[in-house]
């Protein structure tokens, strides 16, 4: 396997740092699952793409960073698509607002900075924070009146009326943004039951059962989704890291080397490769693939850990 590698960041060239969805996730403390729903949505584009593996550059750190801030205030998926729609409408000059704009996050509410005073997306001047607070709380109460919180069964069956399967895969992510991840898994058993096997589905149903702890069942779609696209390499990654928790490190080598055959300037896979290596003290051969990293990810949120085993 060659050891070249070709920079994502080159001040000569004007190039600047690309991030992978797990880069992506470190930089602002959400799963890598998070971001990649995120990208489907929409509200994050990414600047190039590899054989399904997307990458970010820094003006989406920027979006990812506002997005997770509202998603910690307690704002869920649909609370966010309303701001950034009526973000739209405010400012329809402004391609990304949310890296482009002075924002400030107030509860579950977005607020649109211009010299020292806030300004609601819907062009309402904010004067007093507590009243802005007391004002926020009636119109979640509103939208969310006494009595209409569902049951989990009742929530299961609403998502389960679904029959087409990309309807069952959205679902799935909505039932994962509340939490409910047993239910998600469901959906998307029932996706692939209802419309076949598909690498895609097979890697987030992964990406689920490993939040779930079950590694052993996790692996086996991960095998699925490699079996299906041979070059899905961030299931490869995917595979390769449950294989080195598991103990089979010689098969998470495997599976990391297998991932860069196909992009050899995949930078996790190198990081990942590269610490499997050092725990089987195969040092010579860690070092490679950590200087590979430092090359093609100065930047990354696990740069430092790679200079330190470096030195």
């Amino acid at each position: 396997m060659a050891l070249a590698a070709e920079p994502l960041s080159d001040a000569a060239t004007g190039l600047v740092q690309l991030y992978t969805p797990a880069m992506l996730a470190e930089l602002v403390s959400v799963k890598a699952a998070v971001v990649r729903r995120w990208t489907k949505r929409g509200w994050l584009i990414a600047t190039r793409e590899v054989r399904r593996l997307p990458y970010f550059d820094f003006q989406e750190v920027a979006t990812a960073r506002r997005l997770a801030e509202l998603r910690a205030a307690g704002a869920s998926a649909a609370d966010i698509r309303r701001h950034l729609a009526a973000l739209a409408r405010y400012v329809p000059h402004i391609e990304r607002p949310l890296a482009q704009l002075s924002l400030v996050i107030e509860g579950k509410h977005l607020l649109v900075r211009q010299g020292d005073e806030l300004v609601e997306p819907s062009g309402q001047l904010r004067f007093d924070f507590s009243a802005a607070g007391q004002s926020g709380k009636a119109t979640d109460d509103r939208a969310n009146p006494a009595g209409s919180v569902v049951s989990l069964d009742e929530r299961r069956r609403e998502i389960f009326a679904h029959t087409n399967p990309q309807e069952m895969v959205l679902a799935a992510g909505e039932l994962e943004d509340e939490g409910q991840l047993e239910a998600a898994v469901d959906m998307l058993r029932a996706a692939l039951a209802a419309g076949g096997p598909n690498a895609e589905v097979c890697f987030m149903l992964a990406e689920l059962l490993y939040q779930l702890g079950d590694l052993s069942a996790a692996r086996e779609r991960y095998y699925m989704a490699v079996e299906l696209d041979e070059d899905y390499v961030e299931a490869r990654a995917n595979l390769g890291c449950v294989l080195a928790e598991t103990g089979e490190r010689e098969l998470a080598v495997a599976a990391f080397e297998g991932a860069l055959e196909f992009h050899a300037d995949y930078a996790d896979a190198h990081y990942h490769l590269a610490r499997t290596l050092d725990d089987l003290g195969r040092t010579a051969g860690a070092f490679d693939h950590w200087r590979i990293f430092l090359q093609l990810a100065p930047d990354s949120p696990w740069a430092d850990e790679a200079r330190l085993r470096l030195e």
